[in-house]
């Protein structure tokens, strides 16, 4: 075995963590068990997979992100001085004078705590990930593939009215679609998830395996009902489509099927857009302007990470009071704003730019333009949802982010034959250890 491939366990501890993210880390409320479990097994595998790896370098991104997180919820949590803050927040938020003359920036530090080992994990996560290549990276897509695939089971059987209540009480909550306990980001895990096939392309099965799991995607997520999910679903669609065919002489043959099932899945969005139901996306806006009412009292030091419900209620206007509890802004960024303050701020700013200039300087690597798309529309859903808040979506965002940061290997370093091969990339037709060159016939 060469030195720059990964140990056969190392990948499968990898692929194991993700897999079990994506399964059984789909639930929204706060201080589930079963994503506690979750956090400990990507922490352990993380930490086998940076010291087994300890002759690579990890992602400096990585590690910049999880050393800024780190620091900022420990300011959080450190007490104060209350006479600081006067004037930085408002008065409500501060502690009666002569009560006591320290107080902490979050609003609990209990929260917070709770909050940040949430995001540790998932950077923990990427900062093991980005000691991975291309190749390996390509491996431990197929168990994306995989998840992706029993949350698609799981969904049919939703809608073929089979008793399915023993999986919420294994999960414990209540699971909506699939494993996940939101439909909206069911949808979108789904769409996003199935560009997992784009990055691992096994010889042999990659067209039609890919456009089987494009169709069973398309039909779950019109039964869905989730608007934002059929518009992504279409667009990644096309996407696939897109990959696949190119260099192929024979890519003609999947027009025909390819037209019938667009015009199937149009008329199918048409009916999701005539629909009524406005209201959704009204409720977002309001939620939106309260959450900015919320940031300009708040934005120099924030409320700590994981208080955003202890916030929202005070600047609620009665109009706006809805029969459901608002327990997210429904925006990740503006949470984050609220959340973290002015440092969260600059975290933030640092981690998109850091992505966007990474994709610059990558664009023309195929896996670069898959990992970018996907992390957009992740990023653009968040500013409708909090997909990220789920350890499942968040569990797909790194994976795509390390895929984004992840080094392309020398040719010589890839192994292509025996028990060493572990995948391949989605390269260059010229620089692809597989090579899906011009002229190769559909995979049947």
């Amino acid at each position: 075995m060469t030195q720059s491939t990964s140990p056969n366990s190392v990948l499968f501890v990898m692929g194991t963590a993700l897999l079990a993210s994506q399964i059984f880390g789909g639930g929204t409320e706060r201080g589930l068990l079963v994503d506690q479990i979750l956090q400990v097994l990507i922490i352990g595998s993380s930490t086998y997979v940076i010291v087994k790896l300890g002759h690579r370098r990890a992602s400096v991104a990585g590690l910049g992100l999880f050393a800024a997180i780190a620091l900022l919820a420990c300011i959080q949590i450190v007490p104060w001085p209350c006479d600081w803050m006067h004037g930085m927040r408002p008065e409500p938020y501060i502690p009666a004078h002569g009560t006591c003359s320290t107080t902490t920036l979050s609003l609990s530090s209990y929260r917070t705590i709770s909050g940040l080992m949430y995001c540790l994990s998932m950077a923990f996560l990427f900062t093991a990930l980005s000691k991975l290549e291309e190749a390996e990276l390509s491996f431990i897509g197929r168990f994306v593939i995989f998840a992706v695939l029993i949350n698609l089971a799981f969904s049919f059987a939703t809608f073929s009215q089979s008793d399915i209540s023993w999986l919420s009480a294994l999960l414990g909550y209540e699971a909506q679609l699939g494993t996940f306990q939101n439909e909206n980001h069911y949808s979108v895990y789904v769409a996003v998830g199935i560009l997992a096939a784009l990055t691992a392309r096994p010889q042999g099965y990659t067209r039609v395996g890919t456009l089987l799991l494009v169709t069973l995607v398309l039909l779950s997520l019109l039964a869905a009902g989730s608007r934002a999910g059929v518009v992504i679903g279409l667009f990644i669609s096309l996407l696939a489509f897109l990959m696949i065919a190119r260099g192929s002489r024979s890519a003609t043959l999947l027009v025909p099927g390819l037209c019938v099932l667009a015009v199937t899945y149009l008329y199918g969005l048409w009916i999701k857009f005539s629909e009524a139901g406005s209201d959704r996306f009204l409720d977002r806006r309001d939620y939106a302007l309260t959450t900015l009412d919320a940031i300009r009292d708040h934005w120099p030091l924030g409320t700590g990470f994981s208080t955003f419900d202890l916030v929202y209620p005070r600047y609620e206007k009665l109009e706006q009071v809805y029969p459901a509890f608002v327990n997210h802004a429904h925006n990740d960024f503006l949470e984050l704003l609220l959340e973290g303050g002015l440092a969260g701020t600059l975290i933030v700013a640092a981690c998109l730019l850091a992505i966007g200039a990474r994709f610059i300087r990558l664009r023309g690597r195929d896996t670069a333009r898959t990992a970018f798309i996907a992390i957009l529309i992740i990023l653009a859903h968040s500013t409708v949802d909090y997909p990220l808040r789920t350890m499942g979506m968040a569990s797909l965002f790194v994976f795509y982010a390390a895929f984004l940061f992840a080094r392309a290997p020398d040719s010589s370093a890839v192994p292509t034959t025996g028990e060493e091969a572990v995948g391949t990339s989605l390269l260059d037709p010229a620089e692809a250890v597989m090579p899906i060159s011009k002229g190769d016939q559909i995979a049947f």
